[in-house]
């Protein structure tokens, strides 16, 4: 298991658009995501989970990936979000 702890730096937080394609990004990947915020776990592959964590701008979250391409998923899911969700 890999963590990584990054701050959102979207205007909104995780919200539909971005929960949306953080969720995209995950599903590609046979490794199970979670996102760990303020105690609560999320699935990292579903958007709504992502949704009602409550995460907004400026808020730190803990990405855990566990699994066969947990390096490959981790290093790509915090790319996706330092780039502030554009590919």
């Amino acid at each position: 298991m890999i963590e990584k702890q990054i701050i959102i730096k979207d205007n909104v937080g995780f919200h539909a658009r971005t929960a949306s394609l953080f969720a995209k990004k995950a599903v590609a990947f046979e490794s199970d995501v979670a996102i760990l915020f303020n105690g609560k776990k999320g699935n990292g592959k579903s958007t709504l989970s992502l949704m009602t964590l409550g995460v907004k701008s400026q808020d730190e979250i803990t990405i855990s990936v566990s699994g066969s391409d947990e390096s490959f998923a981790i290093e790509s899911l915090v790319i996706l979000i330092e780039n502030n969700f554009k590919e």
